[in-house]
This record gives structure tokens, C-alpha cells and sequence, in this order.
């Protein structure tokens, strides 16, 4: 990133309060946006047809999503808000406005339990394999114990992988049975807490009990493969944290569909709406989202119901 730019993220972040994930996706467009304009640029160059190229490379070229596109406009269009405020470049009109697109909107990815079985009986066999000796020194999958329990601990919880990423030990009481979950790991900044099932139980104690065991302390972070794989033990709030992405990009590999801790948030949402006595106040609180209507975008119709309703109707 050339010094021009690197100036102006460092004023604007001294500016505001943002979490170092926040600064870090920030880090990251504009690193984008240097790879394609080349690090001579200045701001002060940028112009609205610059940023409309951009755009075609990114969705016509690129093939990435319009929702991605919208992200990187959204992160530029702030910076450049601070500068021209702030009265650091001689432009008045923001060259990232008006260049939103509207996103194509796809159904809810959530994962079948066929799927989830596999998942299971994948992960349950790699774990034998440990057990025995026979994982290879180098894999994304090991130790499989703690992503095992990464696993279960997103699939029974629906929480989001940063949420995950900023729990603490203290942050686990066993004695109640509840994980509270940090606001600075929560899209809306929210703290709230959720159940320990008797199904994971288990497995975190395992992990709680072995972080302990190599010398964490309370408030350090619990999901740190860095404890237990020979490396240098590291605390990271990035949400894009390598070893958990290499991780489910390996098992998505070996499973032969996506999987994500995204995937599994849509799941238990969707499964929770379901259930006889359908309570949406709970799924809401599960998934500590501020309105019922985020909590319903995560939901995926049920076509068998449908098909059913549907069949009703033919023969009445």
C-alpha cells in the first residue's frame, strides 16, 4: 500500500473507535482497490470513471459477487467521506457514491442432515486416525480433537466464527451451563450467551481443561490451535483467523460440499423454526439478532411443508 493511502487510513482510523477487525477489512479493500490502480496512485486521483472500471473488473471480469462489490464501496465511500471532509484532497463530490449495485439475492445456504451426518462420520474417522497415529505432520485437520470441538461448538450454538474467536475462558461457566459471548465479536456489538447443550459438554471441557493444563490463563482466548499444534501461541480477533479458514476449506474438500460456520448459524435457525412449537423470540435470542426480521432472513423454507400445503389445495 503506498504512503498516500496508508496516511489517510491511519487519520481515519485515529479518528474513529473501531475494533482491529474493523481496521483490518479496511486494510484489506484498500489493498484491493491498490492492486488494480497500481501503488502510484494518489487520492487525490481518483475520479468516478477510476471507480466504475474497478467495478467492471471486480463484477464482469472478477466474477465476484454484487454483494462484494457493494462491501468494498461501502469501506472506500467512508474513507473518502473523511477525506474530503477533513479537506485533505481538492474534490468535493465523493467518487464512490452512486455506484452501489443491487445485489442478487440467493436463498439461505443451510446444511441437510445427510450432510451433517457425513460431516460427523468424516470428522469421528479422522479421529481415530489420531488416535492411532496415522494423521500426516502437516494438515489443516489436526490436532482434529480441537476442531472437532470447533465443529460441534458452531453447529449447537449457531454462533458466528468471531464470536467464537473472542471467547475467552472466563467467558464459560460450566456451573449454569452458558457461553457468554463478547460485544466486540457481535456484528451489532451486543453481548449475550448461550446454552451449553449436554452434547457438547464434553468436548469443551476437554478443550477448557487442556488450555489450563498448557498455561492459559482466564482471560485468555479458548479456541487456540496455537496451543496444541507445536506453533507460537497466538490471539487472533480476525474473523478470517488462517488456521480456522484453512480448516473448513479442507473439510468442504474432503466432504464434497461447502461447509461454513455461516452455514451452520442458517441451519440451527432454520431447524429451531421447525420445530412444532416454532418460537421465534428464542431462535432471536439464540442468534442475538436485534429484530425478529434478521432472525426470519435466516430461515429457509420448508418445501416439504409447501409441497404439502400445495397438495392440500389440488384436492380440495
Amino acid at each position: 500500500m503506498n504512503n498516500a493511502f496508508e496516511e489517510v487510513l491511519d487519520d481515519y482510523f485515529f479518528s474513529k473507535s473501531l475494533r482491529p477487525a474493523t481496521e483490518w477489512s479496511y486494510r484489506k479493500v484498500v489493498r484491493s482497490f491498490m492492486s488494480y490502480t497500481g501503488d502510484g496512485i494518489s487520492p487525490e486521483q481518483v475520479d468516478k470513471k477510476l471507480v466504475l472500471t474497478w467495478r467492471r473488473k471486480i463484477i464482469q471480469e472478477d466474477g465476484l459477487s454484487r454483494i462484494t462489490w457493494n462491501n468494498k464501496v461501502t469501506h472506500m465511500r467512508a474513507i473518502f467521506n473523511h477525506v474530503i471532509n477533513n479537506g485533505l484532497v481538492s474534490m468535493r463530490e465523493n467518487p464512490f457514491n452512486g455506484v452501489i449495485t443491487r445485489p442478487d439475492v440467493k436463498r439461505k445456504k443451510t446444511l441437510t442432515d445427510v450432510q451433517m451426518n457425513k460431516i460427523y462420520l468424516y470428522m469421528e474417522a479422522r479421529e481415530q486416525d489420531e488416535r492411532l497415529g496415522l494423521m500426516g505432520a502437516k494438515n489443516a485437520l489436526r490436532p482434529v480433537w480441537f476442531w472437532f470441538t470447533v465443529l460441534d461448538t458452531l453447529r449447537r450454538t449457531g454462533m458466528r466464527q468471531n464470536q467464537l474467536l473472542h471467547i475467552c475462558l472466563e467467558d464459560v461457566n460450566f456451573e449454569h451451563w452458558w457461553i457468554n459471548l463478547r460485544p466486540e465479536g457481535a456484528k451489532n456489538h451486543k453481548e449475550h450467551r448461550v446454552p451449553i447443550t449436554e452434547s457438547l459438554r464434553p468436548r469443551l471441557e476437554r478443550l477448557y481443561n487442556l488450555s489450563l493444563e498448557r498455561g492459559a490463563k482466564m482471560q485468555d482466548q479458548l479456541f487456540n490451535v496455537a496451543r496444541f499444534d507445536g506453533r507460537k501461541n497466538q490471539v487472533s480477533s480476525n474473523m478470517d483467523h488462517p488456521p480456522l479458514r484453512a480448516f473448513f476449506r479442507r473439510l468442504s474438500r474432503e466432504c464434497g460440499f461447502a461447509v461454513s460456520p455461516h452455514r451452520f448459524r442458517h441451519t440451527i435457525a432454520t431447524n429451531l423454526m421447525r420445530l412444532p412449537d416454532r418460537n421465534l423470540k428464542m431462535a432471536q435470542d439464540l442468534l442475538g439478532h436485534s429484530t425478529p426480521a434478521v432472525t426470519l432472513e435466516y430461515v429457509e423454507s420448508d418445501l416439504d411443508k409447501v409441497r404439502d400445503m400445495l397438495e392440500e389445495l389440488d384436492t380440495a
